[in-house]
């Protein structure tokens, strides 16, 4: 059995589609390492470290034969691509089919939310702050990035921002004469 593991794995690790596997194949290599652990129970004699040891590498090869193909697999179905069940075990069967489902639901819940009206920018006033103490990256609400910002630096932030900084002691504003409130509209 363990041939038959070390050739399905060298296969599946050179190619970039799943290849075939009869349907019982993992059964039997769970039924095949079983019985090396059970073999290898004693530890102490020669034989028992060896069947510890082919134990060992059998399992691995054993979990990156499955991440292996269930990576490809996954893929596979998200990119719609065909796959022929007839190389496929039967959890790998459930799995295609589980995955297909979920993003038939993902997809059809994307296209059935109401669309949510864009922020207008135009509407957004804006305020000179000098900050107080560093302030990582924030999410402004007109949904833009500002900052970071170090201690000491000036920068530009939606009004409705640059007062909660303020509330907290973070921000001070600085009053910037001849500055329009409003960004100037788009032509």
């Amino acid at each position: 059995m363990y041939q038959d593991l070390y050739r399905a794995w060298k296969e599946e690790k050179t190619s970039a589609v799943p290849q075939p596997l009869p349907q019982d194949f993992y059964r039997r290599v769970e039924n095949y390492l079983q019985g090396l652990k059970s073999d290898s129970s004693d530890s102490r004699t020669l034989q028992g470290q060896l069947n510890q040891k082919e134990s060992d590498v059998a399992t691995r090869l054993f979990q990156e034969l499955k991440d292996t193909r269930i990576r490809k697999l996954v893929t596979a179905t998200r990119d719609g691509r065909e796959i022929n069940s007839a190389d496929l075990t039967e959890d790998e069967k459930k799995l295609v089919k589980s995955v297909s489902e979920s993003l038939a639901a993902t997809h059809a819940t994307k296209t059935s939310k109401p669309k949510t009206a864009p922020v207008e920018t135009e509407s957004t006033t804006m305020s000179v702050v000098r900050f107080l103490q560093d302030i990582p990256e924030i999410v402004g609400t007109d949904l833009r990035i500002y900052g970071p910002y170090k201690k000491e630096d000036v920068g530009s932030l939606p009004s409705q921002n640059a007062e909660a900084l303020m509330k907290q002691g973070a921000a001070r504003m600085i009053e910037v004469r001849n500055m329009p409130q409003k960004p100037p509209k788009k032509s």
